[in-house]
């Protein structure tokens, strides 16, 4: 995730999220996303989700089995599927 560097000291949240994608945890991201009031956050939140999905998804998969409703979970999906070209 060489490209997916955050600075934690200045983006504690989005940090701990990207860790967790890294161990398979999706808490962590619903969080950040969750954090996220201000669009352009959000999308930024979003799309770096986004990338950390596209290289290692199971994190993900596992957030959308626990929360099959969660409109932050699947904002991650269709735009880490709009990364991908589908």
């Amino acid at each position: 995730m060489r490209d997916l560097q955050v600075d934690p000291e200045k983006d504690p949240v989005l940090a701990r999220a990207l860790v967790g994608t890294l161990r398979d945890e999706w808490r962590p991201a619903a969080d950040a996303m969750r954090s996220a009031h201000e669009w352009e956050r959000r999308a930024y939140i979003m799309l770096t989700l986004a990338a950390a999905a596209k290289r290692r998804v199971e994190w993900l998969r596992r957030w959308l089995k626990a929360r099959p409703d969660d409109r932050d979970a699947v904002a991650v999906q269709h735009t880490m599927e709009s990364l991908n070209g589908h």
